[in-house]
């Protein structure tokens, strides 16, 4: 499958392939082949730079092959003669009128940095992004590393690029917080009740995420498709174990979804992840949020995990970072969001 949809297609296929090392070819991720490798060559990345968090075949998937992924387009994959995945990348559009932006993903196997893969495929996507933003001109592009990974950052440096925040994957260890196993021990604000996700209509959940994230950075409301067919439906999701939380009207107010990521194991260790968090602003500084966290504790130590795991926005404006730290999660890992030249974003 190559790139050779329209002249501009054509064009920026022929640089790439001609960028690159005899012996090697280029062409657009297959899904039925390409998702185990690209896990293997993402994580293998991962661990060269001290990330403990790896991709499963299912969330490549949902990268280049999500919603709005035109992967015949959005896609590159750079291979050896003999099949091997060495490179990939792919310009991951999120088309919202609200905010409009094209995330640049993508990784180098750490046995071929140094070989202008990198460079080559970001300018790849560079050219594929602005396409894809012509006709939107309040459109960004963004690309995110982990803080430890200086190689990425040079590179995104280099191009224009420049960093506008940080964020943080913070960690509980019950064997250093201990934790009750019973949620009732923490009980709701009176008048309210709570439903697992497996109950809750799908809309009613979808437009309480879009109000409660309304002023958060970055945020922009999530369609339905992308709600019902990727994010609620993916293998991570750990139904049984989500809570939202309704008034005594029947309105929902509260939420919190809970994933699992087998393949972060050897890693973190056995670990429930607070996916989602969130409370209607008109709800705010009530305990809500302290409650359902604290809850998703006493379940995941009831079950038998070792802990608790979620990423934060270091400049939460909801005071987010302050309440996990309280409740006793400390940093694992961080990542740097950059953006291209002078692109305002808010």
């Amino acid at each position: 499958m190559e790139h050779q949809h329209g002249a501009r297609g054509r064009d920026r296929y022929d640089r790439i392939v001609q960028s690159l090392p005899d012996g090697l070819s280029a062409r657009a991720v297959d899904p039925a082949r390409d998702l185990e490798p690209i896990a293997a060559l993402v994580n293998a990345m991962r661990a060269n730079i001290g990330d403990p968090l790896l991709d499963s075949a299912a969330d490549v998937h949902d990268i280049v092959a999500g919603t709005e992924v035109d992967t015949a387009r959005d896609t590159l994959v750079v291979a050896s003669l003999d099949g091997e995945l060495l490179a990939y990348a792919v310009a991951y559009p999120v088309l919202d009128n609200e905010k409009p932006r094209v995330f640049l993903m993508g990784a180098t196997h750490p046995t071929q940095r140094g070989r202008g893969f990198g460079r080559a495929l970001l300018e790849w996507s560079i050219d594929r992004a602005t396409e894809r933003l012509a006709a939107l001109p309040n459109g960004t592009i963004q690309a995110q590393c982990g803080d430890s990974d200086s190689t990425a950052e040079r590179l995104y440096q280099a191009a224009g690029m420049r960093p506008i925040r940080w964020f943080t994957d913070l960690q509980l260890r019950f064997s250093e917080r201990p934790t009750h196993t019973d949620p009732h021990r923490y009980p709701l604000p009176e008048g309210c009740t709570s439903q697992t996700l497996e109950t809750v209509d799908r809309e009613t959940l979808r437009s309480l995420h879009n109000a409660c994230f309304a002023d958060h950075w970055g945020s922009s409301p999530v369609s339905q498709e992308f709600w019902n067919n990727e994010f609620l439906a993916h293998e991570s999701s750990r139904p049984h174990l989500c809570e939202i939380v309704f008034d005594r009207s029947g309105a929902a107010v509260a939420y919190q979804l809970t994933s699992e990521f087998p393949q972060d194991a050897e890693t973190t260790g056995r670990v429930l992840w607070i996916d989602k968090l969130g409370v209607h602003p008109l709800h705010r500084r009530n305990g809500l949020a302290t409650t359902l966290i604290e809850r998703h504790l006493a379940r995941a130590a009831r079950d038998g995990y070792e802990g608790s795991m979620l990423g934060v926005d270091a400049d939460s404006l909801t005071g987010a970072n302050v309440l996990y730290a309280r409740i006793g999660y400390t940093r694992r890992y961080g990542g740097v969001r950059y953006i291209l030249g002078d692109a305002q974003y808010s």
